[in-house]
Order: C-alpha cells, then structure tokens, then sequence
C-alpha cells in the first residue's frame, strides 16, 4: 500500500513539475565534424539491408536536401547522421524501412524538468525513450521507457510521414520552408538520464537533427502521458530499491 502511494506521488510531482527549456544538446553544436553530444548506432531491419555499426560520436550531415530539411547552421545546430551525406551504400531512395537507427544522447537535471526541443528526421519517426541499451558491435538499440511516440508526435494518421518540409509525405508543407522541425515536450524528475531518438530509413539521406529554436507544429503529450512516464520511472526507482534491500 505505501509503495503504490508512493508511485501515485511521484507520478503528481512529475505532472506539476516547472518548466526550464533547453535541456537536451542541440545536434551539430560543433564546429568539429562529428558531434560528441550524440551517438548514433543503426542496423538493418530489412533483407536488403547489410550496414551495420555505431559511432559514439556521431557524424555531421554536411550534404543535405534543403529544401526539405531545414537547413544547417554551421557550429550552432547540423543535421547528424552515420557519415557526412547520410547515406549507407546499398539499395535506397524509395522510401523503404530498411535501417534502424537509434541517436542518443545524455542530460543531467537538477531540479524537475519539462524537457523540449523541436525535432525533424529522414524518413520515419519510431519513438523517443529513456534508458535502454544499445550494442555497439551489431548498432541494435534495445528500448526503455517511452516518452514519444509518433502519434503522440505527430497526431494520429501521421505516423508514416517524413520528417521534413515536402507536400505529400512531409509532416510539415514545403511552404514551411525553413522550419521543419515539430516540438516536443515531457516531464523528468532530478537525474541523470540517457535519452534517445529511434527513426527507420532507407538508406539514403537517413538523418535526425534536433534543436531549441521553435518549431511550426505544438504537439506536447497528454497529462495522462506524463503521469504514466512518472509512473513507470517510479516503478523503476522502487524495484531498484527493492533489489538492493534483498
């Protein structure tokens, strides 16, 4: 009985929490070119697909289709992705799922936290997520707890879009045009958390970029969203807890 109200709290102090903006690194906020603020591991999740790996640094897209990425700005905030052009050499550029890639990175909260950024990716958005682990040998990131979902993302009916600017299967119109990212925003308490980016792809121009200057879209997920993330992070903690006490 306690620890279930100790769960319920948890879950309403994470709903209640302040806001402070601006917790996760911008990608590409280098001037070297690789970003050491994020990893990139991928895979391949089709038969066609071969490449696999993982960069702990992950690449700088420098040659980028803009429009309908948003553009870079050079040391202030790039596209990344597994090498310079975003491409893995092999079948590609039909729009296909046949790599998954998983782009993370890292934030540490001193207080309780309404985390957000803007997003934007090439070609399918799968989920953001807290924790987990990726294996650096095969590029698989196994998930943790998720935050985002595409739906949650991008409204139900457009979970297959791309992220970018481009009539028919972009998720913003191309007179969006330079601003292709949609916001996101979800609540942590104090901590130190591994957060990550999930996206599939086809191989070519397969990118992620992720920045705290706006975006045309305001999606935030729902309060029942957040108080389950809090939930489900309580749980965690307690079971921990528990481990450690047997």
């Amino acid at each position: 009985m306690k620890s279930s109200l100790a769960v319920a709290g948890f879950a309403a102090i994470v709903a209640a929490a302040p806001a402070y903006a601006g917790v996760i690194p911008d990608t590409g906020a280098t001037a070297g070119l690789s970003d050491p603020a994020w990893s990139v591991a991928w895979h391949p999740i089709a038969s066609d697909g071969t490449s696999f790996g993982y960069e702990a640094n992950a690449s700088l897209v420098t040659s980028i289709p803009s429009p309908p990425w948003q553009p870079n700005v050079p040391g202030i905030n790039n596209w990344i992705g597994v090498n310079a052009d975003a491409t893995i050499p092999g079948p590609g550029g039909d729009g296909n799922h046949r790599y998954e890639y998983a782009f993370t990175t890292q934030i540490t909260l001193l207080a309780p936290q309404l985390v957000t950024g803007a997003l934007g990716y090439d070609n399918y958005f799968e989920g953001g997520f807290i924790g987990g682990s990726v294996n650096t040998i095969t590029g698989i990131y196994t998930p943790g707890t998720q935050f985002l979902s595409p739906t949650s993302l991008l409204g139900a009916g457009n979970e297959n879009k791309a992220g970018f600017c481009r009539d028919g299967d972009g998720f913003l119109p191309s007179s969006s045009f330079p601003t292709c990212t949609v916001n996101f925003g979800f609540n942590l308490p104090t901590g130190t958390y591994q957060i990550t980016f999930v996206i599939q792809g086809d191989g070519q121009t397969d990118g992620f970029i992720l920045n705290q200057q706006g975006a045309s879209l305001n999606t935030v997920p729902e309060p029942a969203t957040i108080a389950l993330l809090g939930m489900g992070l309580a749980g965690l903690g307690f079971s921990r807890r528990r481990k450690l006490r047997e």
